[in-house]
């Protein structure tokens, strides 16, 4: 077991992500579903804080218990993966919506097992192979930027960086109990797609070129217009101007794309409160610690 010992405070920016684009393709043999997705990750951030000390020390938000906790649980599969035993308090400032499609608790964990491989001098592509074992969005938390994902969606082909594209987000006021189950389990045949939009979309990425609103697509918007404050809150989008509106993941929160800040913030400034929290973000690649010449590994 190797003792990573920190010499002085890291604070990590933990980013949330937008789905630019989720196409389900079916459901498969082992009862997860076949996934194409492109992953952005966007400026909202949660904090977290590496303090140094003498052992491990973490207490996760008021109500979560720890065991369940996406970060202690990073932390530990870092012991159990690589041998590395972080001696370090951990501190936790959420600022991500919880639960809303963003990525918040997957964020936390990609982005600290990221920051334990860098610190320890462990590959990427080896914590994105282990970040696996916490969720299907965690690893490409390891890494984050701009990717597209297949299978279940741990398997990432990392793009060119996103530019000149800012995001109006919209959380609405809804708590969808069991969201990814309940979302997941009302998918039929009709909501699936062969994924030639996301495909068509990741190719212009990768040639450097601008999203195209019209390939974006989500196989979850049907389902979850069904609930009133997700309609009000698509429409109040669209009647601000918004050129197109969809889902991130499996939401509940919905976002357009604009090509300035400016016109986002024109946007956001007409989204009424009562739709929910409204957020102007852009895209971001990810900040990772390097290995500190303080740090030792005894």
């Amino acid at each position: 077991m190797i003792s990573l010992d920190l010499a002085a405070p890291v604070r990590l920016r933990a980013p949330a992500k937008l789905n630019l684009g989720l196409e389900v393709l079916g459901r498969r043999p082992d009862g997860y579903h076949e996934v194409l997705t492109i992953l952005q990750t966007v400026s909202l951030f949660d904090v977290i804080d590496l303090i140094p000390a003498p052992a491990l020390a973490y207490t996760p938000p008021e109500g979560r218990p720890r065991d369940d906790d996406l970060l202690w649980r990073a932390v530990q599969l870092a012991e159990r993966a690589f041998g590395v035993r972080l001696r370090a308090e951990l501190r936790l400032e959420k600022h991500i919506p919880i639960a809303a499609g963003l990525g918040g608790g997957s964020s936390d964990a990609g982005t600290l097992l990221g920051a334990i491989a860098a610190l320890a001098g462990i590959a990427v592509e080896a914590a994105e192979r282990a970040a696996a074992r916490l969720g299907s969005d965690v690893p490409f938390f390891v890494r984050g930027g701009t990717a597209l994902a297949s299978g279940t969606g741990t398997t990432l082909s990392p793009l060119p960086p996103l530019r000149d594209a800012w995001f109006v987000v919209v959380v609405p006021p809804l708590a969808i109990p069991a969201k990814t189950a309940t979302l997941y389990g009302a998918l039929t045949p009709e909501h699936y797609s062969d994924g030639h939009a996301t495909r068509q979309q990741a190719q212009r990425l990768a040639r450097g070129e601008p999203l195209d609103l019209a390939l974006l697509r989500n196989a979850f918007t049907p389902t979850l217009a069904r609930w009133e404050p997700v309609r009000q809150a698509m429409q109040a989008l669209r009647d601000a101007g918004a050129p197109v509106v969809i889902p991130s993941g499996a939401g509940p929160a919905i976002f357009t794309v604009l090509p300035t800040e400016d016109a986002a913030a024109a946007v956001a400034r007409r989204v009424p409160p009562a739709c929910g929290r409204t957020l102007v973000c852009t895209a971001v690649e990810p900040d990772r610690p390097s290995p500190l010449a303080d740090t030792h590994l005894p």
